[in-house]
């Protein structure tokens, strides 16, 4: 699959709408993946290689038409996908906003289980402006969870706090909280 400029592209699309910031978000992940910061699976968004390829053709269309990676490679990204990636995308759609579109909000949902892997906070790896803009995108996408966050705790914390729920884990946490300078103050002793 070709290179590109995800970095300029990121920049083009600081604006505010929700779709704005949905592809903001899928591009601070592919961003970040390409450079590294997160996982390489990242660059699939745990997307076929065709729905994957539909995607961007979608929301990026002055992307052109990319090579595509061979069959094999592609899938050996697909199965380096952490087995917690599924079930908090599956979580996060099923507190999905009803005024969201379906796609849409999957292609959301499947950054942030890509962005909760990663080493800062959420907004960062998602390549946004502040957690303002998380809770903006968690709240036109994704109002059910969002609404539940009372005490405001951090998104990261949150989500998995709630995949915690989901599947009668207690205490869980991201891959990565451990790794995190913030860890003491958002898991106080």
């Amino acid at each position: 699959m070709d290179t590109f400029d995800l970095h300029h592209m990121a920049e083009q699309a600081a604006r505010s709408s929700p779709e704005d910031l949905l592809d903001r978000a899928i591009i601070g992940v592919l961003r970040h993946a390409q450079e590294g910061e997160l996982p390489l699976f990242a660059w699939t968004l745990g997307l076929t290689q065709t729905a994957y390829r539909q995607m961007l053709a979608q929301r990026f269309p002055e992307l052109g038409a990319l090579t595509p990676l061979p069959e094999a490679q592609y899938l050996g990204l697909l199965q380096s996908v952490p087995a917690d990636f599924y079930p908090l995308r599956n979580m996060l759609m099923t507190h999905r906003s009803a005024t969201a579109d379906k796609q849409q909000a999957d292609w959301l949902a499947r950054a942030l289980a890509i962005a909760c892997q990663g080493r800062r906070h959420l907004w960062q790896d998602l390549g946004l402006q502040g957690r303002d803009e998380v809770s903006r995108l968690l709240q036109d996408y994704f109002a059910p969870l969002a609404e539940r966050n009372i005490y405001h705790l951090k998104w990261k914390k949150w989500i998995y706090q709630e995949l915690g729920h989901h599947l009668g884990q207690k205490n869980l946490q991201a891959p990565q909280c451990r790794r995190c300078p913030d860890y003491s103050i958002c898991f106080p002793q």
